[in-house]
């Protein structure tokens, strides 16, 4: 009687571990998004499509509690003038790419539906240079590193257990040190997958 109890219980643990295991939510997700889509137009160059990109790496420490690191690929326009003795100055623009690293802690509200809100906060870093050429033909770089809070939130779709559709945003809090571009506001969507 005393072996069958025990091993009444063992296959229970068993069953009971196995089940946990197939309906237990993956602890880590990587994410591809894309965000801050502007079109311009001007009469000179025609229409332009200006997207960043980034991806993003999450782990859950438990149900309510994550952490992720994400990298932007963020481009900006950057327009300078050229001093010339005969004339008006000449204006040209190029086209730079910040990488800002974004840090967070996000809250997630459990809910019975396949929507998954979540708020957090955290840090965004930016490491960014710029060149400016002088009159004489030298160069001058300017370095700006800027480390802000920010607060971030959004919601995801879950398709299915490992797999989502993810809708986020992301604000600066206060005023950026950054004078080099960067965005204080960052909207995105992308697709998450859970391992």
């Amino acid at each position: 009687m005393r072996k069958s109890i025990v091993i009444a219980v063992s296959l229970l643990l068993i069953v009971a571990s196995a089940f946990a295991q197939q309906h237990a939510t993956p602890a880590n997700s990587v994410s591809v998004f894309l965000s801050d889509a502007a079109l311009t137009h001007s009469s000179s160059s025609g229409s332009r499509l200006d997207v960043s990109y980034g991806g993003a790496f999450d782990h859950m420490f438990n149900r309510h509690i994550s952490a992720e690191l994400s990298v932007t690929s963020q481009p900006a326009r950057r327009y300078s003038s050229t001093l010339v003795t005969t004339g008006q100055p000449v204006v040209s623009s190029t086209t730079v790419h910040f990488h800002p690293i974004d840090a967070n802690v996000s809250y997630h509200f459990l809910t019975d539906s396949r929507w998954k809100p979540y708020l957090g906060g955290g840090l965004r870093y930016l490491n960014n240079s710029v060149i400016v050429n002088g009159l004489f033909g030298d160069h001058y770089r300017f370095t700006s590193r800027t480390l802000d809070p920010e607060i971030s939130g959004g919601v995801v779709f879950q398709f299915r257990p490992t797999f989502g559709l993810r809708f986020d945003a992301k604000q600066i809090v206060g005023n950026s040190g950054s004078v080099l571009g960067d965005t204080a506001f960052a909207g995105s969507v992308g697709l998450s997958f859970r391992f």
